[in-house]
């Protein structure tokens, strides 16, 4: 479980200015293409012997050509083996996990996708996202209450939670048909 105290660095922040970018190397893959996550947030805390960062504020991260915005999103890291420190005076090493919170979306090439919740478990490769959950794929749109997203399988998962799951199909030729004037 995770607790929710919240510690602040403020000093530390503060000398970084407003809007912190960072670029943190890591397992983590929100994009199948893997390479750096750039984080930027207008706020930020480092919780060093958690480790762990919290940034808040027009959150949005990148890594290749995926990118997850949200109000506010937490970031667990393993830290570098052998380093005796971790965080702004470290290295934060592999990104574990992130929780994302407010209204959270997840942007590729292939697809959109927004909930109220979303979690990256890098162990397992997956993006969740709970909530009112909208997925996009080109014309077709899907509802649901849960949306597991398997990034390098490529493989998605939608629940309707308590109610049910609604899809919208557009065939291309439907979908051309709606684009032509008569």
């Amino acid at each position: 479980m995770v607790n929710k105290t919240r510690i602040s660095a403020r000093p530390i922040m503060a000398a970084l200015g407003a809007v912190m970018t960072l670029s943190l190397p890591a397992m983590a893959q929100l994009s199948s293409q893997g390479g750096p996550i750039r984080v930027n947030a207008d706020n930020s805390s480092v919780l060093e012997r958690e480790r762990r960062v919290i940034v808040v504020g027009n959150v949005d991260i990148v890594q290749g050509d995926a990118r997850l915005r949200a109000d506010k999103v937490t970031l667990y890291y393993s830290g570098r083996d052998g380093a005796g420190q971790t965080g702004i005076g470290g290295s934060f090493g592999d990104i574990q996990s992130m929780v994302a919170e407010g209204e959270v979306f997840y942007v590729t090439p292939d697809l959109k996708a927004r909930g109220d919740e979303g979690t990256y478990d890098a162990a397992a490769d997956t993006i969740t996202l709970i909530g009112e959950v909208v997925l996009i794929r080109g014309e077709d749109v899907a509802r649901g209450n849960e949306l597991v997203l398997n990034v390098s399988e490529g493989r998605s998962q939608l629940r309707g939670g308590d109610g049910r799951v609604q899809i919208l199909i557009m065939p291309e030729s439907a979908a051309a048909a709606a684009g032509t004037d008569n």
